[in-house]
């Protein structure tokens, strides 16, 4: 298996870091796949300061997962993906995994940086992909307010959004100029980051026809909109805290959100597709997942440790999210 674990930044610097994992060089902004490892090639190159492309098109004779750490300052990552799956698919965040063997993937993903990602392809697995990262500084300065608050929303949803929007023939035009681009030509860069920006542009100018994602009966005021975002994200903040050992009152979350319970309830399912308390449990599941596969505790102190007391509920608490027992991850290991 090879693994990719990185902070995105900019995708000339993910490409350094890649060639490393690897251990291939780096020859003008490209990877070259040989035989011995896959085939295909990977490159990446910066548009400006504030925003950096990737394209990918190779198989490799490993499984291979991509990890992206969660970063504080955060950017918005754009991909436009055609996947060939060999076998199965992988991705998941901290609150969701989608496992897929469908042998085709196409479709666009917006995401921001503001969370672990991990994606998994099996190996054989043929990727085309396209991808755009905009700097947290690029988001914050050349964004109108009203679009980075629909944007941020949308990303918000996770993989809710994985697939929602699929490769429509005026992308796969573009993509396949992009794929099939003569590499030894002097105009090839030029020909690539006209088409990146073209499909940026579709996927911005489609978004833009779309209704709000929070739209109420009558609409709610930006500012509303905002001040109702930044407290879910509060509440976020919360239930998310590793070192909460019991879930909070309703009580306590609203009184933070500054909402009746009714509204805090409707609007976090709205936003992060779950209720509160399956947000809560899925996160300290994780955790506890995590806690596991270091193999330095056991399944008692694990399940102690993220307010179990009942090792029973645990179990099965555990299995009914992830499919295996605690115990099953400590013999795998």
């Amino acid at each position: 298996m090879i693994r990719y674990v990185y902070q995105l930044r900019d995708f000339r610097s993910w490409l350094k870091g890649f060639s490393r994992v690897l251990k291939l060089p780096v020859v003008a902004g490209k990877i070259q796949i040989p035989h011995s490892v896959g085939d295909g090639y990977v490159m990446a190159a910066n548009i400006n300061t504030d925003i950096s492309y990737v394209i990918m098109n190779f198989s490799l004779h490993e499984d291979l997962v991509f990890l992206r750490k969660k970063s504080s300052l955060y950017g918005l990552s754009l991909f436009f993906n055609q996947v060939n799956v060999s076998d199965f698919f992988v991705i998941r965040e901290p609150h969701n995994t989608i496992t897929d063997k469908s042998p085709n993937r196409s479709n666009i993903f917006l995401s921001s940086t503001n969370y672990d990602l991990e994606v998994t392809y099996s190996r054989g697995s043929r990727l085309r992909r396209v991808g755009l990262f905009f700097s947290p500084s690029f988001v914050g300065r050349c964004v109108k307010k009203d679009l980075l608050l629909d944007l941020l929303v949308y990303a918000d949803n996770r993989l809710r959004n994985i697939n929602r929007e699929p490769i429509t023939f005026e992308y796969r035009q573009l993509l396949e100029d992009i794929f099939s681009a003569d590499h030894q030509s002097p105009i090839t860069h030029l020909l690539i980051q006209n088409r990146v920006l073209m499909l940026t542009e579709k996927f911005l100018n489609a978004f833009l026809t779309k209704a709000p994602l929070l739209k109420e009966s009558g609409g709610l005021k930006q500012k509303d909109k905002e001040k109702d975002i930044d407290a879910l994200k509060d509440v976020e903040r919360i239930l998310s805290n590793n070192k909460l050992d019991k879930f909070p009152s309703i009580d306590m979350l609203s009184k933070t959100a500054m909402m009746s319970s009714t509204k805090l309830k409707t609007k976090f399912k709205e936003i992060y597709g779950m209720k509160l308390y399956e947000f809560y449990n899925r996160n300290r599941l994780e955790k506890a997942k995590e806690m596991l596969q270091t193999g330095k505790y056991s399944v008692k102190q694990v399940g102690m440790n993220i307010g179990f007391s009942n090792l029973s509920n645990f179990a099965k608490a555990f299995k009914k999210e992830f499919g295996i027992l605690p115990k099953e991850i400590i013999k795998g290991r």
